[in-house]
């Protein structure tokens, strides 16, 4: 930032008076210094710089806590409704709803809602979670065809192979003892009425209504 700075002859810094010197009157500068210095511009101090860089730094940071609360609500929605399909795919394969309707993804809600980042819920998620491999734990086989089922590109239209196909070219996958007898079993959930599914989900279970209906349906074992 520049300040302008109007020079004032009548202030210039003259060498001191010799004592015994006699004048009349404030000494003036003399022409030429003044015709030099008049309307002289004088750099700010950094401090200024330092402030304007705080002021424009505001925006940025509103811009990343608006974009984080946008993605907060989304995780949560888009794991809400991951579970309602689970629990949907589940009623239509068995007929009833079991305890994993309850508990799928239980975890990934608590965390997204005490405001844990994506990449630290799903690694847990992972960890921690009978129906991942990476688990290391027995897996629960029923609980992985209705989550691989629930994530199909039919209810998730960012996955783009269907499981038959994921399961072809997932090594992971086919390393789970038992897995493969399920999936053909069921078809690999090819047999479901996926229209069904979905409005039953979009009448039912949609918005806030929805998902205050949904929560208290899945508490009681009993989502249909």
């Amino acid at each position: 930032m520049d300040i302008k700075c109007n020079f004032n002859p009548y202030c210039y810094n003259y060498p001191r008076v010799q004592s015994g010197t006699q004048f009349r009157g404030v000494p003036r500068a003399h022409q030429r210094v003044i015709e030099k210095s008049v309307d002289s511009f004088v750099r700010g101090p950094e401090g200024a710089k330092c402030a304007a860089g705080l002021l424009s730094s505001k925006p940025k940071f509103f811009d990343k806590v608006k974009n984080f609360a946008k993605n907060y609500v989304k995780n949560i929605k888009h794991t809400y409704d991951h579970k309602i399909v689970f629990a949907l795919v589940e009623k239509e394969l068995f007929g009833r709803n079991s305890i994993d309707s309850l508990t799928h993804d239980a975890d990934k809600m608590i965390l997204y809602l005490l405001g844990f980042p994506k990449s630290f819920v799903s690694e847990y998620h992972r960890k921690h979670s009978a129906h991942h491999p990476q688990s290391g734990k027995n897996m629960n086989l029923r609980s992985m065809l209705c989550d691989n089922i629930a994530s199909s590109p039919e209810f998730k239209p960012e996955k783009k192979r269907s499981l038959r196909e994921h399961y072809a070219t997932c090594e992971e996958l086919q390393q789970v003892n038992g897995l493969r007898g399920i999936f053909e079993r069921y078809n690999y959930g090819e047999d479901l009425n996926f229209a069904k599914i979905k409005l039953e989900r979009n009448t039912k279970y949609a918005g806030a209504a929805g998902f205050l209906v949904g929560a208290a349906r899945l508490c009681l074992f009993g989502l249909i």
